[in-house]
């Protein structure tokens, strides 16, 4: 068996496993404990390990490694305690080698030592360049939507040309949230009236706003930068449209976002915030996100009670909080028999998705991966997936350019099995948000029609194969089915 370790011969390889300890374990037994101060290389013969760090309480998956692969070096290099406990995923067997003998194989064979540490070199390089495109910044890989500074203000085209009428509604926008605003104040009137009247107010900015753009679409900049300049002190006192424009995990969509659209629990600062947090949250692009979660999770479902025998094999790609997955247990009743593997670039998605689980009392039919989709992609991802039945994004590919969408889906393709499904779900062009998300959230968005979606699987492996379109209730979201023949 190759160990993995380029530069050694494979005599230097017969020497180094001749005195190795093969040991077997277990689905979910810890191999190596995170802060273990036990000296040894670890290579993996056969089956599936999860290197995790504890992350908010919880273990949250770094990579998975399977045959070949090595852990345990950086302990060994550096006499010190384990950094990341790791765990087998599945039955694996491994070689165990300990480290005084590797110590004393390296003083006593002439050039061993020099090309065991080249080999290490070369190892700790590789994985310093796939936890550097893991850093905050880069939570989505070469995609040129994904900005974490704002949009210059001033100076846009057509901003000395902006409608009159366009003027006037803003302005009695700002007359009419003035009158709510007092009317909270006073404490005279029902809630239902003032949130009434807060909606409306908003609403009437969202349908200008969209209506003089589609009309003057070379005054776009100008008139968008016109109503978020007007309008910005108002909006941003809800608590999701704030969200939604700091991008705090530095992107619109992030887990946490996405939990509180699901939530719709109304939030802001001030007497208005969760008047407009409320108008915020019932926003046909908010429905289209909460709506996806229950489309999703029919689909597995009916895919579960399709597929026979054994356990279903479900990924989700930039998981998030996974909760179309977590609504499967909600209830306790007629679980269904699936393996999901939760892969995201967000560390703390997956520990809170992991506390979901656990609290759920299903951690066992989870894995959670912290891995770049776009890297796994390209081939330098770091999650080992075993063949599945389901593979499905809901939240990403919005965010990608149509060549990373066609790679994406050749990557689901090659990972599928014979009948597997991928599923690509992408916010569809008749969102009546768009001019909104543009221009005040700055949450630009790849929107894409039936066809389009048709088109990018049709460039891809899949081929000719037929593609199911559907759309969640408000017609907003679309979700491209295709099964692998």
């Amino acid at each position: 068996m190759t160990t993995g370790f380029e530069f050694l011969t494979q005599d230097d390889e017969r020497l180094l496993l001749e005195k190795s300890t093969c040991v077997t374990y277990r689905p979910g037994e810890q191999i190596l404990e995170e802060g273990s101060r036990r000296q040894g290389i670890f290579i993996v013969r056969s089956g599936l390990v999860g290197v995790e760090v504890a992350h908010l309480g919880r273990g949250v998956a770094l990579r998975q490694l399977g045959p070949g692969a090595i852990f345990g070096e950086m302990s060994f290099l550096e006499s010190a305690a384990a950094s990341a406990s790791v765990v087998a995923r599945e039955e694996c067997t491994l070689d165990v080698i300990e480290g005084p003998y590797v110590h004393s194989l390296l003083a006593s064979v002439p050039g061993l030592a020099a090309r065991f540490y080249q080999s290490l070199a070369i190892m700790l390089a590789q994985r310093l360049r796939e936890n550097t495109a893991m850093l905050p910044p880069l939570l989505v890989e070469d995609v040129p939507q994904v900005n974490r500074f704002h949009a210059a203000r001033t100076g846009q085209a057509g901003t000395n040309n902006i409608p009159p009428k366009l003027m006037d509604t803003i302005e009695q926008f700002k007359f009419e949230m003035m009158i709510a605003d007092r009317m909270v104040k006073e404490g005279k009137h029902l809630e239902a009236e003032i949130q009434d009247k807060v909606s409306a107010a908003c609403q009437t900015v969202v349908s200008a706003l969209r209506e003089h753009i589609e009309r003057e679409r070379h005054l776009e900049k100008g008139i968008g930068a016109y109503v978020f300049r007007e309008t910005f002190s108002l909006f941003m006192l809800s608590r999701t449209v704030d969200r939604c424009y700091t991008k705090p995990r530095g992107y619109a969509g992030d887990f946490y976002t996405i939990e509180m659209m699901y939530n719709d629990e109304p939030a802001g600062d001030g007497r208005l915030g969760r008047y407009i947090d409320q108008w915020g949250l019932e926003l046909e692009a908010c429905r289209a996100v909460k709506n996806r979660r229950s489309l999703m999770c029919r689909a597995i479902r009916e895919a579960c009670r399709a597929h026979s025998p054994g356990p279903l094999l479900v990924t989700s790609l930039a998981s998030g909080p996974a909760r179309e997955l977590f609504d499967l247990f909600a209830d306790g009743s007629d679980p269904p028999d699936l393996k999901a593997t939760c892969i995201d670039i967000d560390n703390q998605a997956l520990a809170y998705s992991a506390g979901i689980a656990d609290n759920l009392g299903v951690m066992d039919r989870f894995s959670f991966a912290q891995d770049n989709a776009v890297r796994l992609a390209h081939g330098r991802g770091k999650t080992v997936l075993k063949p599945q039945h389901l593979i499905y994004t809901i939240g990403l590919t919005d965010y990608l350019r149509d060549d990373l969408v066609v790679t994406l889906i050749n990557c689901m393709y090659e990972k599928l099995l014979p009948g597997g499904t991928a599923v690509v779900g992408n916010f569809g062009v008749n969102n009546p948000n768009k001019a909104f998300m543009d221009h005040v959230l700055e949450w630009e968005l790849i929107h894409r029609s039936a066809d389009d979606l048709r088109a990018l699987f049709a460039r891809s492996k899949f081929g000719n194969t037929p593609v199911d379109v559907r759309a969640e209730e408000a017609e907003v979201n679309l979700f491209a089915f295709c099964t692998k023949t």
